[in-house]
C-alpha cells in the first residue's frame, strides 16, 4: 500500500510539472461522454460541480492541472483526502478502483471535457448577486 501511495505521489508531481511546462495542452479523450454523463450524476459529482460543470467547484475552463489528461485525472480521483492525504484541505471523496474502474474514469473524463463553455452572465441579475453575496458572508461551523 505504501509503495502504491509513493508511486501515486511521484506520478502526480511529475504530471503536474509536465503539464505546467506544456502550457495547458490537453491530452486526448478516449472515453464515452454519454456513459460518463450518467456516471457523473450517479456518483453525485453534480452536487459540487453543477450539472453543467459550474458549481461550488467549477470544472469548465479552470486550467486545472488535474484535467490535463486522463492519467492525471485518474490519479487525482484515487488519491483523495480521506484515503491518501495529498491535498487534505479538499473535501472531495476518494474513488478507488473498486468504486470507479479505469474505464468509468475515462468516461467521466470524456464527459467533463465535452462540457461547453457556457457559464451564464450574472452581473445583470441583482437577486442572484444578493444571494451570492449573502452566501459569501455566512460563516459555517466545522
Amino acid at each position: 500500500m505504501r509503495r502504491v501511495l509513493i508511486g501515486t505521489i511521484t506520478f502526480l508531481l511529475g504530471s503536474i510539472a509536465t503539464s505546467m511546462a506544456y502550457s495547458q495542452e490537453l491530452g486526448p479523450v478516449n472515453g464515452n461522454a454519454e456513459a460518463g454523463a450518467q456516471l457523473y450524476y450517479d456518483h453525485g459529482c453534480h452536487g459540487c460541480h453543477g450539472y453543467s460543470g459550474y458549481g461550488r467547484q467549477d470544472l469548465n475552463n479552470t486550467g486545472s492541472p488535474w484535467l490535463m489528461n486522463v492519467e492525471v485525472f485518474r490519479a487525482f480521483l484515487r488519491a483523495r483526502a480521506n484515503e491518501a492525504p495529498i491535498l487534505p484541505s479538499t473535501s472531495m471523496p476518494n474513488y478507488p478502483q473498486n468504486s470507479l474502474s479505469d474505464e468509468m474514469v475515462n468516461d467521466i473524463y470524456a464527459y467533463i471535457r465535452s462540457l461547453p463553455d457556457n457559464r451564464p452572465e450574472t452581473e445583470d441579475i441583482p437577486t442572484l448577486l444578493n444571494i451570492l453575496e449573502a452566501a459569501g458572508q455566512r460563516e459555517f461551523k466545522k
